[in-house]
């Protein structure tokens, strides 16, 4: 490894562990990186010059200011990333700063149309956020629906009022129209379940190198699976990896009719079978259950879910209503990741 990709990827290294412990000292950075004392403190003065990081407020009595025990963290500031969590009624958009806090949540209505409006619909609402915060340098979209490696989306679900049997539908271009809208923005579009799967990924501070997040919707009902394989997100060949789908539709046909008369845990009695399936293929260390289908359920309800998986010898947990939300909050860490690999790229080389 050259000189130059040496301290990117160290430069990487720092930032990426600041921003999953919030703040460290360099005496801590240079335990968790495994780097020299003095390499970290190049490193810090190089994201210090940037202003990406700044004194943290948990000051551990270090009287010596940017010594190594005063503690740093990213600065929030620095830059706000947009993301939105696109549902068939509803957007939930959040805006978070590049320290992963938050800074503004709402939950916009949607009006469906043909799925080929949709763009216009993003872009309509992207240019309304903008207005009101000049701080925004990049958007993570998460969409229920197979994002394929050019960008374009498509999905198998009934989205359309007062459609009639199986709808496949597509849009192509969806990423090329974002960004040519917004072109000095770092935009990323991803599947739900992939997002959710990265936002699990750094919430654990990658604890584990393999399970999956799948995400169980009822209004209408969709269910996808986010594969993280070694540590790294894996799609497949053609973006649609971890996709659960029926082939005959019998089963999803089913819980399309019951589910406005049939409570979460007879509806995941019903999917119980294909989820175990699809456990036992990929072989995860954990797997976390999310959607809509979990965004009320109470204690019991949870139990008894988490029961329907006592015979198999995996790890479960139901995300519920705190974490409804992830698929975006994951998005904004993709748009993260993009927008500071080029960051980082084009600073000069000491």
């Amino acid at each position: 490894m050259n000189k130059t990709n040496e301290r990117y990827f160290n430069l990487a290294k720092l930032f990426n562990t600041l921003r999953l412990e919030g703040s460290s000292t360099q005496a801590e950075l240079k335990e968790k990186l495994g780097l020299q004392a003095s390499t970290i403190s190049y490193l810090v003065n190089d994201l210090r010059m940037k202003g990406l990081v700044r004194n943290s407020d948990k000051n551990i009595g270090s009287p010596k200011v940017g010594k190594p025990g005063q503690p740093i963290e990213l600065d929030n500031e620095y830059a706000y990333f947009l993301g939105l969590y696109l549902e068939e009624t509803f957007i939930d958009a959040h805006i978070i700063g590049i320290a992963d806090l938050e800074i503004y949540s709402q939950r916009i209505p949607l009006v469906q149309e043909n799925p080929e409006k949709v763009p216009q619909q993003v872009v309509h609402i992207v240019r309304n956020i903008l207005s009101l915060y000049d701080n925004i340098k990049g958007m993570g979209v998460a969409v229920k629906s197979v994002v394929d490696n050019d960008g374009n989306i498509s999905s198998f679900k009934r989205t359309l009022i007062g459609s009639e049997g199986p709808k496949i539908w597509s849009v192509q271009g969806f990423s090329k129209a974002l960004r040519e809208a917004f072109p000095d923005l770092h935009i990323v579009v991803e599947n739900d379940a992939n997002c959710a799967g990265t936002y699990c990924q750094a919430v654990t501070k990658h604890r584990y190198e393999n399970f999956m997040t799948i995400i169980i919707n009822n209004k209408p009902f969709g269910i996808g699976c986010g594969l993280i394989l070694n540590d790294r997100l894996y799609k497949g060949g053609n973006g649609a990896a971890g996709e659960i789908f029926f082939s005959d539709r019998n089963l999803q046909d089913l819980i399309e009719q019951q589910k406005n008369g049939k409570a979460p845990v007879q509806i995941m009695e019903l999917l119980k079978e294909s989820i175990i399936k699809g456990i036992y293929m990929i072989d995860p260390q954990k797997v976390y259950l999310s959607g809509s289908l979990f965004s009320q359920i109470d204690e019991q309800t949870k139990k008894d879910i988490l029961s329907l998986f006592d015979t198999i010898p995996y790890l479960v947990e139901v995300l519920v209503e705190a974490q409804y939300s992830l698929p975006a909050k994951g998005a904004v860490l993709l748009a993260v990741d993009d927008f500071v690999m080029d960051l980082l790229a084009m600073m000069d080389r000491r």
